[in-house]
């Protein structure tokens, strides 16, 4: 098990007005010492919810956390590093990103 620091980036302006014609929130995770960096986008927060309480990768009170950033149009990023398996990184369908500055910025 490896821990990570973890992500949430909408792709929207306070939650109402697109920014950009893509996807509506990132997750990523960046293995702790930044060697590698793993995302997914989602179309909806709604969906990125379910595959986190599905997979059991944020507690409550991230996930919390997260959501209320969400909506008001900011990045999330996780106060410490978050345990997470092979097999919970293979059900987020998380794919390896070249460079993980582009997430963490």
């Amino acid at each position: 098990m490896k821990r990570y620091s973890v992500y949430v980036t909408p792709v929207c302006d306070g939650g109402s007005q697109l920014m950009v014609d893509v996807d509506l929130v990132r997750f990523a995770v960046v293995v702790d010492g930044g060697t590698a960096a793993f995302s997914c986008s989602y179309d909806s927060w709604a969906k990125l919810r379910m595959e986190l309480l599905r997979a059991n990768v944020l507690s409550p009170a991230y996930l919390s956390q997260a959501e209320d950033k969400f909506y008001r149009g900011e990045s999330w990023r996780s106060p410490d590093t978050v345990p997470m398996t092979d097999e919970q990184m293979k059900e987020m369908k998380l794919k390896r990103q070249p460079d993980q500055k582009a997430i963490s910025a």
